[in-house]
């Protein structure tokens, strides 16, 4: 399968009278045919596999979850939001300390939702991610396996979670933090 750099399929842009940290917009740079089909989706940092996802139809998946997903992970787009267990361990980290204290920030579960896995990621790589730029994005990898063959899964869905359990990447829900 081939692997896509994020820098070429999304763009970032400041968006105006906002307040760092929470100040970007990620977007889809093209529209591509071949992201426009149902499948699942490696996202990767630093060659790290960070989380596992999925489409179940044809809209562009880059569009429709990746750029959602690099919103998410990074803490950096104006349109994140946290669950009230994510935002706890946000402000219980020492690192977060003198960010993400004005505007408040938003606690729903609408759209843009970020986690406790997301925001124990984000600390760890918080010096990169606090100063965003072309460089930090072109550290981002994604596989695509559009329709995938099931083999004995019923849906990609549940395909996509078989590989979540088996791999169970830093973002996902499906990641544990080992105990030592």
């Amino acid at each position: 399968m081939t692997m896509f750099n994020l820098s070429n399929h999304i763009n970032f842009s400041v968006v105006e009278r906002t307040q760092f940290p929470c100040n970007l917009k990620f977007d889809n740079q093209v529209s591509d045919f071949q992201f426009n089909v149902p499948g699942i989706f490696f996202l990767y940092y630093r060659s790290e596999l960070i989380y596992i996802g999925f489409t179940n139809n044809h809209q562009d998946v880059i569009a429709e979850r990746i750029v959602r997903q690099l919103a998410t992970i990074t803490l950096r787009d104006y349109r994140i939001q946290f669950t009230p267990s994510a935002l706890r361990v946000l402000k219980g980290n020492e690192i977060f300390d003198t960010y993400f204290n004005l505007p408040s920030p938003a606690v729903a579960n609408v759209d843009f939702v970020t986690s406790v896995n997301r925001v124990n990621y984000d600390a760890y790589h918080w010096d990169e991610f606090k100063d965003f730029n072309s460089e930090t994005l072109s550290r981002f990898e994604f596989e695509w396996y559009p329709n995938p063959d099931l083999k004995i899964c019923n849906s990609i869905q549940e395909l996509s979670q078989q590989l979540k359990n088996l791999y169970r990447p830093r973002c996902n829900q499906e990641y544990t933090m080992p105990k030592i």
